[in-house]
């Protein structure tokens, strides 16, 4: 017997047309996703389930103006991992019965403000960690545009400073869709070491002469948040918004000086 593949989310994107189409269990499927997802909620942990939500509430959109659902087969790197509009596809659900069609239409109009209060819901506790997770940067902005660099944390709770390398990729050629791939090169309690001899010993950029040019940027936070849930994909986030603002100022600059 083939082994059957494993989903990539807690809740299959197709799980409103699995069979038999019946509402009660669909109901009942839906709320023990949902009950998963505040459990998270209420650790502040807000990825990957901010991600799936956001593709069954499109999912939901899809199927009652188009009539198709949406679907992916995107290979996550990350917990924070975004779903691009590239990286999904269409597919029109199998023939259905009246009675189906009609407990697919009860599914569909209980489901949506369900999926659309766990999604504010995440989006509030987004919103709660954006403003108390702070990224400065201290020194090297000249070398902002490189794209590469290093940001450090101290986890007071642990009395443990982390050190990350970050490089930020294009993923389309329009420069709107970028990733922040973040290595971990440090976790450890302080030290003699200071920050150029760490990055010295640690980093993977040191046969790299210009590598402590690079930026160095400083993460703090007003309360400890979960670490791979919520920290790090908000600052990731912090991170590419400090870029973008940068690199939009020297555009501006570029162009004011050729006028």
């Amino acid at each position: 017997m083939p082994k059957k593949k494993k989903s990539l989310f807690k809740l299959d994107p197709e799980w409103l047309l699995k069979k038999p189409l019946d509402f009660e269990y669909n109901k009942y499927t839906l709320l023990g996703y949902l009950q998963k997802c505040e459990q998270s909620f209420d650790n502040f942990e807000i990825y990957p389930d901010f991600v799936e939500l956001s593709l069954h509430l499109a999912n939901i959109q899809s199927l009652v103006k188009e009539n198709t659902l949406l679907l992916t087969r995107k290979k996550f790197d990350s917990p924070d991992d975004e779903i691009l509009l590239k990286e999904l596809y269409p597919k029109k659900p199998r023939e259905l019965s009246k009675e189906e069609e009609e407990e697919l239409d009860k599914t569909i109009k209980f489901s949506g403000g369900k999926l659309f209060d766990a999604f504010n819901q995440a989006k509030s506790i987004w919103n709660i960690a954006y403003d108390n997770i702070h990224l400065s940067l201290r020194k090297n902005k000249e070398n902002l545009l490189e794209s590469k660099g290093y940001i450090f944390y101290y986890k007071r709770e642990d009395d443990k400073i982390l050190i990350w390398e970050y490089e930020i990729k294009k993923l389309t050629p329009d420069g709107f869709n970028n990733k922040t791939s973040l290595n971990l090169i440090f976790e450890n309690t302080p030290s003699d070491m200071n920050l150029a001899t760490i990055l010295e010993t640690f980093s993977s950029w040191n046969q790299d002469l210009r590598h402590q040019e690079l930026p160095v940027f400083e993460m703090k936070s007003s309360q400890p948040f979960p670490m791979d849930a919520t920290m790090v994909p908000i600052m990731k986030r912090k991170l590419l918004a400090y870029t973008y603002q940068v690199v939009n100022h020297e555009k501006l600059k570029n162009f004011d000086s050729q006028v």
